[in-house]
């Protein structure tokens, strides 16, 4: 058995040694020669008849390294497991020219490491003591009604008869004719003398204002590429119909031929029904309180969100820590081509020791309410993206589904990433429930602003931390 010792430097830092005899690697290694002495395919001799010599000439060093490598591996993992040392990063190789590593040599060997350990630290802040503001969003009586003439909207019956004004919600059936220099209607021009125009789709605002005191057969002059915000492509071909290298003017005269407007549905026990299945609605106090609660439940998920943010932040300042910086920044330029020292004077660094900072906290709050994620749970979470992605309309289950979660799922840094997203979400709402409230009731509109200025006070940041998040994730599958 290889003999490992190891010698802290400081409380961050420490030696590991480890020595490995002849008789530790040969047998394996000689094994792993007959088997290729077996399998070899050699110009001039039989399978299993290749001379010993002529194996180990060709891989028998390579054997030996890849063997030397696994063993020193494998038993310092075990090391720091059965010791419960917590490293961060890998350990760096210190390099002994004595070391020669060959098949025609064999000797015993001793590999020394530096390593970087996590600090130890008792957790802060996590107390129902310590109040963060959470926001609790009140449903307007506007905010109500839009969401009844939407579901109403949904499961409506066809369109409205006869209607001449127009409303932001309508759909427009309209002509299009483009025009010359002269703004004039072009000879020959490109015509399109029905599509359909969604009021909400309109990038101009003043034309939208135009549209909204309009009626039928009013015309409006427009750049056909202002019309909607979509890409040029998708007004040549599924507004116009034409191919890409067709030129054209931009102007074209926009000609209002019928307003189309959803018929809402009836406030009924049939509307109730379709929208709230086997609910027992039957009276519209009841239907407009459940859709009051729904909307309640969507906003209340914004706001722990936002508070799972406020507590990310608390943890990571209550928690003061030290870090091994020398050996992170040393491993980090010897493992990753794209690491300049650049990285190390300005905020880039600072964002990975944070994030380096909350893995150690969420490794601590996981322990502590016995949270973990499995591999279901991420083909779940995957599971649920596709069906929001097909916005509901293909099956959980099933043959289609099977393929495209293999599909994603056979790509390790998506697990990976996913399985990050788990763990954080997880922890964050096991600290959530453990960390103080103060309720604070807010509109929809005041909640935006404040969650407007958050996210402006960590824009500066933002880019950075995506790079630094980066390298921490290095250090978590390290």
């Amino acid at each position: 058995m290889p003999s490992i010792t190891h010698e802290n430097q400081d409380a961050l830092n420490a030696i590991i040694t480890i020595e490995l005899a002849q008789n530790d690697y040969m047998p394996k290694v000689n094994s792993k020669l007959k088997e290729y002495r077996q399998k070899a395919q050699i110009k001039g001799f039989r399978p299993g008849k290749v001379p010993m010599g002529l194996i180990k000439r060709k891989f028998g060093t390579a054997l030996l390294v890849e063997q030397v490598n696994e063993m020193v591996g494998e038993n310092m993992n075990n090391y720091f497991n059965d010791n419960k040392i917590k490293v961060l990063g890998q350990p760096i190789a210190i390099e002994d020219e004595k070391v020669v590593l060959s098949i025609n040599k064999p000797a015993d060997y001793t590999f020394r490491f530096e390593l970087g350990l996590a600090p130890e630290f008792e957790l802060k802040g996590l107390s129902t003591e310590n109040l963060l503001t959470f926001y609790d969003i009140e449903v307007s009586d506007e905010e109500l009604n839009t969401e009844l003439d939407n579901v109403r909207r949904k499961f409506s019956g066809g369109f409205e008869d006869n209607v001449t004004d127009i409303q932001e919600e309508d759909m427009l059936s309209i002509s299009l004719h483009e025009l010359n220099e002269n703004a004039e209607i072009k000879e020959n021009g490109v015509v399109k003398e029905e599509t359909f125009l969604a009021l909400r789709d309109v990038k101009d605002a003043e034309l939208k204002d135009n549209l909204l005191s309009a009626t039928i057969d009013d015309s409006f002059d427009v750049n056909i590429f202002k019309l909607e915000e979509k890409p040029e492509e998708h007004i040549r071909k599924h507004v116009l119909g034409i191919e890409e290298d067709v030129e054209i003017n931009e102007s074209f005269r926009l000609s209002i031929k019928e307003i189309k407007r959803v018929k809402k549905a009836e406030m009924n026990e049939d509307l109730y029904n379709k929208v709230f299945a086997e609910q027992g609605i039957t009276t519209e106090e009841a239907f407009k309180d459940k859709i009051k609660a729904e909307i309640y439940n969507n906003y209340k998920q914004s706001s722990l969100n936002h508070y799972s943010n406020l507590v990310f932040d608390f943890l990571v300042e209550e928690n003061e820590m030290d870090f091994p910086e020398d050996f992170l920044k040393k491993w980090l330029k010897s493992s990753q081509d794209d690491i300049k020292d650049e990285f190390f004077e300005g905020d880039d660094f600072k964002n990975f020791l944070k994030n380096l900072k909350w893995s150690l906290i969420r490794e601590k709050i996981a322990e502590q309410f016995s949270v973990n994620v499995e591999y279901k749970d991420v083909e779940e979470m995957t599971r649920g993206e596709i069906l929001r992605y097909f916005n509901y309309q293909i099956p959980a289950y099933g043959e289609m589904m099977d393929g495209m979660l293999e599909k994603i799922l056979s790509d390790k840094k998506e697990v990976n990433r996913r399985f990050e997203m788990l763990m954080d979400q997880k922890v964050l709402e096991n600290a959530a429930e453990n960390m103080g409230k103060d309720m604070t009731p807010v509109s929809k509109e005041e909640f935006e602003k404040h969650v407007d200025a958050y996210n402006e006070s960590k824009k500066p940041v933002v880019a950075e931390q995506e790079t630094a998040e980066e390298k921490a994730e290095v250090i978590e599958e390290a």
